[in-house]
Order: structure tokens, then C-alpha cells, then sequence
């Protein structure tokens, strides 16, 4: 136990000293507000799924980030992948899933109380009925909206198409995304399925 305490810390310490390098007062009063909850907040509800324990999101983004950075260097995104912006990817990156929080007041996930749903699930958290429905994305950029962080236009697309373009909500930007938008899906698709092989 202490040693997912000390990764916890250690991860958050990583995450915040990221943000914090963005000079942005808007994301530093981001994450002196709801950084508990962030630093606590699971990444999926299932173990089938992915980081869905305490501090899983965090462990996420910040896998997703990497991935990004690793993959602009590579030359895979060709010639435009150099002027990618690295407080973009930072951003996007460490940002793009905080909707799985919840709102300003509720958390998105709360513990499973049942028994069967852990067991024969996988289920160790469930959604909290008190928060509105929203997708993560959408959430996403209510919290950002709410706290003044402002984003470009690639930014904003790329933290909206995060979770697919299979989505019926962004269908609309298959074939027309930007670069960062690509790079934040292939970076997230790389961890997810790394994280299901460990």
C-alpha cells in the first residue's frame, strides 16, 4: 500500500511541476483547486479497462503525454510534427481527460458498494448519479471553460476528439482533424493498450 501512495504523490508532484511550467495562473488555480480530487481520480471504472484505481487518471495522462512527445519526435506525424508547440502537447495531454472528475462539486466516479459488481465485474467504481450527464469531453471543457484556461483551435479539437472519432458527436471532424488531435488519439490508443498487456 505505501508503494501506490508514494507513486500517487510522485506522479502528482510530475503532473503539477508539468502544468506549473505553462506559466498559466488560470491552470495553477486549476490545480490548487481541485487537485486532491484530480491527484485521487481513477481513470475507468473496471479493471478490464484501464488505471482504474486511485490516481489512475493522473498515471494516464501523464503516459499519454509521454507518448505524444515520443511520437512528434519520431517524424511519424511528418515535418508538421516539428511545429507542434510542447506547451500544446503538455497541455493537451495532462488536461485532455479531467472531465472524469466530475463537476466542480461531485466526483464522476464513487466507490462500487457492490459486492457482485467487483467481484464478477471488474467494477470498482460506479458513476455518480448526482452528476449531470455529460461526456468527458464535454466535461472536460466546462472545468477548463469554468477556471479562464484558455485553448487554440487545434487545442480545443484535440481535447474534444479524444475519445474517438466514433463518437456520433465527432464524426463531424473525421478526415479534417489537426495534427495534435491525431497525436493525442494514436499517444492515448499506444498507453491504453500497453497498460492491458501489463
Amino acid at each position: 500500500m505505501s508503494d501506490e501512495v508514494d507513486n500517487i504523490q510522485k506522479n502528482w508532484e510530475t503532473y503539477d511541476k508539468l502544468l506549473r511550467r505553462l506559466s498559466d495562473q488560470n491552470i495553477n488555480n486549476l490545480l490548487e483547486e481541485l487537485g486532491e480530487r484530480l491527484c485521487l481520480c481513477p481513470a475507468s471504472s473496471r479493471v478490464s479497462e484501464f488505471n482504474a484505481a486511485p490516481g489512475g487518471l493522473i498515471d494516464h495522462s501523464l503516459g499519454v503525454t509521454s507518448a505524444m512527445r515520443d511520437l512528434a519526435g519520431t517524424g511519424l506525424f511528418g515535418e508538421i510534427s516539428g511545429f507542434i508547440p510542447t506547451a500544446s502537447i503538455i497541455k493537451v495531454g495532462l488536461l485532455h481527460d479531467i472531465g472524469k472528475i466530475g463537476d466542480l462539486a461531485d466526483s464522476l466516479f464513487v466507490d462500487q458498494d457492490s459486492g457482485w459488481h467487483r467481484d464478477n465485474l471488474g467494477q470498482m467504481f460506479k458513476y455518480n448519479e448526482n452528476c449531470q450527464k455529460m461526456s468527458v469531453s464535454h466535461r472536460t471543457h466546462y472545468l477548463l471553460q469554468n477556471f479562464g484556461v484558455s485553448l487554440s483551435q487545434d487545442e480545443w479539437i484535440a481535447i474534444q476528439l479524444a475519445g474517438g472519432s466514433h463518437f456520433e458527436e465527432n464524426r463531424f471532424y473525421v478526415g479534417s482533424e489537426p495534427t495534435l488531435a491525431l497525436l493525442l488519439q494514436q499517444s492515448k490508443s499506444l498507453v491504453i493498450h500497453k497498460s492491458k498487456l501489463s
